[in-house]
């Protein structure tokens, strides 16, 4: 089981079903749920004020990209300039129900994204993304 994910999406709904559908398929410990791009840079920030060793990072952060003020590709801008130290630690997924061919090209291009999953997220998806080479350290 993964340790720690966080999802940040503007919507409170999909964010709690989000969390039913871990939990239900028992893929992570613990949830962290976030409305928006900026609070998790908010976040993140928090956690760089403390020694790497005791940073709370999650795992996985399932991203979504259409979100009103900062989007999710705002976010990556941010997460790459300012949290390098994490890039390592984190890995991005963009959960996402955009079928625009750019979006799920430019995601599959970042170099900090490992995956791009369609909204609603299930079994299929998250089966496929387990067997994830970056995230074989849970398997």
């Amino acid at each position: 089981m993964i340790p720690l994910v966080m999802c940040v999406d503007d919507d409170p709904i999909l964010l709690m079903l989000n969390e039913l559908v871990l939990k239900e398929y028992a893929f992570c410990n613990k949830f962290i749920k976030i409305e928006s791009a900026e609070l998790s840079l908010e976040y993140f920030s928090q956690q760089s004020q403390k020694p790497l060793s005791e940073a709370v990072l999650p795992n996985i952060l399932f991203l979504d990209i259409n979100m009103p003020t900062m989007d999710g590709w705002g976010f990556l801008d941010e997460f790459a300039e300012n949290f390098q130290e994490y890039h390592s630690k984190v890995s991005i997924v963009i959960l996402s129900s955009s079928v625009n061919p750019a979006d799920i090209e430019k995601a599959n291009k970042h170099p900090l994204v490992i995956a791009f999953m369609p909204k609603p997220m299930g079994d299929k998806e998250l089966d496929e993304l387990k067997k994830h080479p970056t995230l074989s350290l849970y398997q």
